[in-house]
């Protein structure tokens, strides 16, 4: 009996008290943290470096998150505020500004209150989070009896539900409990922990097969937390992970985090192909429109000089003629004067290198005329070499080719969420500004009616190796009318949007920064655009500014003298309407000579 007793205080006084494990625990695992908090009783007798002590109160939620966001990255919480404490967990990590990774938390027990606080914390949500905890349940002489793992089991991927199973150490407190390891490393081993994922069709970057339909798609995340979508359901904690080509946007950032970069890409704008121009057009095509207005203003010019040089010459001839020649015959008058019309045949002539009757007695309109007759053979030669070149080379409308050109387009542009601009929303530069007035959120059903129409721009991708990744809303026909800019609206960074608080962040990280360096996503993403893409939209697309004639000359066609018959056209019409007004007006005038006569009879 004496020797039981005597072995039973040895067992006893080889245990440790509170105070010494927890020091222990605070030096071996918490001194890689920047700061700890302790919520409640903590046993430290005096104060460590680095921590930050919390009251179970009133105001522990304020004094929580000001202390997360003053560096705290590891807990110790008493009984008293277990229950507070993982009620605030997720809520505050929230809110919080800091990002902290692998958090552990120590949960300390009393032993009479240790069934009851076990099957309350059970099943709570905020242990999901926490892989690392340690329960430490200690007796009325303040030592440890006990200590347990958390093992966290989900029984179904879509219930938030999840079955805390404490999972007890087994610990030689005589002999080795220092060489313990109190927080094993568990990411080897997750024994079945359910990551709850997110993603939708967008390939290459992510593939699945669809069973419901999700019309918010990537989605949007509100100031209050809420949202809808992917970005919303990592928000409101309904998936741990979200995929999608998220790039670095900063609202989701506010209720979310982000993982390491996946990938790189950069926006564009599908707009639409340049179109040939009709052939009736060819004839006004050799000229642009600044050199048809010089053109025009030549031609008037000439007119007016030609003309006034007519009336001067009548006038010189009528005052150097000799004393005994009278000039008293209508049709000498009529010969010798020039009328506007005669000078603006003259002039029509010279620019059509056309023969027109010269008058030659004066040396002013021997200049004038030569002056007139260069500058139209001038013209006409190089009408007719612009001519040339535009009935043999085909001539396209005006292509949008950089971001400053669309926006001076101001054409409406399309995608699938406001966020495709959140990069450049604060920009200054005018061609920004205006891209983003015109910007507007469309389903694939109205980008898909627009996209044949022609008539609006569309948000479109660049993956990291060269694939274009289109939305659902192209399709053959309309790929064909489409073509992508020279440049880039902005490049991004693209990552994975996940849980402020998960777990596996550190882990998954490290597993995309492996991948990354091993090459295999250049290896994915070619395979997965072979296999899964319409590989013919998608080489429409990169072959689309690879117009059909640029191989050479094309062969003159019918088409080519519609112009020719266009202002052949016009002119007759312009001469049938200008026939029957002289036609009326010659009836005008004739009925009022006659009714003015009568009345001068009367």
């Amino acid at each position: 009996m004496d020797m039981a007793i005597t072995q039973l205080r040895t067992d006893i006084s080889a245990i440790p008290t509170m105070s010494v494990l927890m020091r222990f625990l605070i030096m071996k695992y918490y001194s890689q943290h920047y700061s700890f908090c302790t919520v409640g009783k903590d046993f430290l007798r005096d104060v460590l470096p680095g921590r930050i002590l919390l009251s179970v109160d009133d105001q522990l939620a304020t004094n929580l998150l000001r202390a997360v966001d003053n560096g705290c990255q590891a807990f110790i919480v008493d009984e008293l505020g277990i229950e507070n404490f993982l009620d605030l967990f997720i809520p505050v990590h929230d809110l919080a500004y800091q990002r902290s990774l692998d958090k552990r938390l120590i949960l300390m027990l009393t032993q009479q209150n240790q069934t009851h606080l076990f099957e309350r914390i059970r099943s709570h949500g905020a242990l999901r989070e926490l892989p690392n905890v340690l329960f430490v349940v200690y007796d009325e002489q303040e030592r440890p009896t006990n200590l347990y793992h958390s093992v966290v089991g989900i029984f179904d991927v879509l219930d938030p539900t999840v079955n805390v199973v404490m999972e007890k150490i087994p610990i030689d407190w005589e002999r080795s409990w220092k060489h313990h390891a109190f927080f094993p490393e568990k990411s080897s081993n997750l024994q079945g922990y359910v990551l709850r994922m997110a993603t939708l069709n967008y390939l290459p970057f992510t593939g699945y097969e669809r069973l419901v339909e999700d019309e918010d798609e990537w989605g949007e995340v509100y100031p209050n937390g809420t949202g809808n979508g992917l970005m919303g359901s990592v928000a409101e904690r309904q998936t741990d992970i979200a995929f999608g080509a998220f790039y670095l946007w900063y609202k989701p950032y506010n209720f979310s985090t982000y993982t390491a970069t996946i990938s790189r890409s950069g926006v564009t704008v599908l707009v639409p192909k340049p179109k040939m121009l009709p052939f009736w057009h060819t004839p006004f095509l050799s000229f642009s429109l600044q050199l048809w207005i010089m053109v025009m203003v030549t031609f008037v010019t000439g007119i007016f000089a030609t003309w006034t040089a007519g009336k001067v010459r009548l006038r010189l001839l009528l005052m150097t003629s000799p004393a005994n020649r009278t000039w008293t015959e209508p049709s000498d008058l009529f010969a010798e004067q020039l009328t506007l019309s005669d000078a603006v045949l003259m002039m029509v002539g010279f620019f059509v290198a056309q023969s027109s009757s010269i008058r030659n007695d004066l040396w002013s309109c021997v200049f004038l005329f030569t002056s007139l007759l260069l500058a139209g053979f001038m013209v006409s030669n190089l009408y007719s070499g612009g001519l040339a070149s535009v009935m043999t080379v085909p001539k396209y409308e005006k292509s949008i080719d950089t971001v400053i050109d669309f926006a001076d387009s101001e054409m409406k542009l399309l995608g699938p969420t406001s966020y495709c601009l959140e990069e450049i929303w604060n920009a200054s530069e005018p061609h920004l500004v205006q891209i983003q007035k015109t910007f507007s959120a469309a389903g694939p059903q109205e980008m898909n009616r627009h996209a044949h129409m022609g008539d609006r721009g569309f948000i479109v991708e660049l993956a990291q190796h060269g694939n274009f990744a289109p939305n659902n809303f192209l399709d053959r026909q309309c790929s064909a009318n489409l073509q992508p800019l020279k440049d880039f609206i902005y490049t991004q960074n693209c990552a994975a949007l996940i849980t402020n608080t998960n777990p596996l962040r550190s882990n998954l990280n490290e597993y995309i920064l492996r991948v990354q360096q091993s090459g295999i996503l250049y290896h994915l993403g070619i395979r997965t655009a072979n296999r899964y893409l319409p590989t013919d939209v998608m080489q429409t697309i990169e072959r689309s500014r690879l117009h059909q004639h640029d191989e050479g000359a094309i062969r003159l066609e019918v088409g080519h003298f519609l112009g020719a018959f266009f202002i052949l056209g016009y002119g007759l019409l312009c001469a049938a309407i200008v026939f029957m007004g002289e036609l009326w007006g010659s009836v005008f005038i004739r009925r009022l000579n006659e009714t003015f006569a009568s009345r001068e009879a009367t």
